[in-house]
């Protein structure tokens, strides 16, 4: 308490943000922090876990679904590599997580989640791979109501100034436009899904859709993906952090916005529907996306 009233009194408000937001750094990405500077964090043995998945498709709750098996089940070092890139560094967050994989990604120990895009790691055979997908044609109209409305902004000052006029310019468009702007980068996203983890190792992915419509098929296959058999006052837990059977009201104000499968029919117009179809025709294919 003294430290904290010297500081206060001491420094200039500036210098007292930094030391706090520093201080904060430090407590919560702390683990982070170590392995892009290639230390050691954990000493266990247990196969490491990434978890990939993309935004808008239940990454948030998935990260606490995951987070509370791995506190029951797996009893891995958590991590959140993304998140601390994402507030903290000025840099684009996969290509500091892709130039720095040789020493932040460990075969054994480590929670890597959630990844919201594919890495290029070493040795990725050595990896316990969970992989949930939604069709990406609804991922990119729920982005754009995302950026416009509810995604956080990042800590960094300088990340947030350029988010925020990102936001400005996204917020001129209409979601055709946005859509037809944006729908390269997220088809790399899901070509590279498709190829380097479906195709090339035959990784079994977990369904968006699932997760909302049928609930006990998802949870069962996601135990599998663990090789673990979730006990069910777990999976009850589990739903309850979903929100239960609550009913989700359309706001666009809202983290969770709509979640219902086939939002794309209703916000696009036919020829931007005609567009990403022809776009993403074998993406689709692949995932049985109709």
């Amino acid at each position: 308490m003294y430290l904290r009233q010297t500081i206060k009194t001491l420094l200039p408000n500036k210098i007292a943000k930094e030391i706090k937001e520093n201080y904060k750094k430090n407590k919560v990405y702390s683990n982070e922090i170590k392995l892009l500077k290639g230390r050691e964090i954990s000493t266990s043995n247990q196969t490491s876990v990434l978890f990939f998945t993309t935004r808008k498709c239940a990454s948030t709750y998935m990260n606490n679904c995951i987070r509370y098996l791995n506190e029951k089940y797996l009893h891995l070092m958590s991590v959140n590599l993304a998140s601390y890139v994402w507030h903290y560094l000025n840099q684009e967050v996969y290509k500091v997580l892709e130039e720095k994989q040789a020493v932040a990604f460990r075969h054994n120990g480590i929670l890597y989640s959630p990844l919201r895009q594919y890495v290029p790691i070493n040795n990725l055979e050595k990896y316990c791979i969970v992989l949930m997908l939604r069709d990406p044609r609804d991922v990119i109209v729920s982005n754009y109501y995302s950026i416009n409305y509810s995604h956080t902004l990042p800590i960094n000052e300088n990340q947030q100034k350029e988010f925020l006029q990102y936001r400005q310019r996204v917020q001129q468009q209409t979601v055709d436009e946005y859509v037809r702007e944006r729908a390269e980068r997220f088809h790399k996203i899901y070509s590279e899904y498709c190829h380097f983890l479906i195709k090339d190792r035959n990784i079994k992915w977990l369904r968006y859709e699932d997760f909302i419509q049928d609930f006990d098929l998802w949870v069962k296959q996601l135990g599998e993906c663990f090789n673990i058999d979730i006990e069910e006052k777990d999976i009850n837990a589990l739903f309850e952090l979903k929100g239960g059977n609550k009913k989700v009201e359309e706001n666009k104000l809202n983290h969770i916005r709509k979640a219902l499968p086939g939002d794309h029919k209703e916000k696009l117009k036919t020829e931007t529907q005609d567009f990403l179809n022809k776009k993403f025709k074998d993406i689709l294919l692949t995932l049985n996306y109709e």
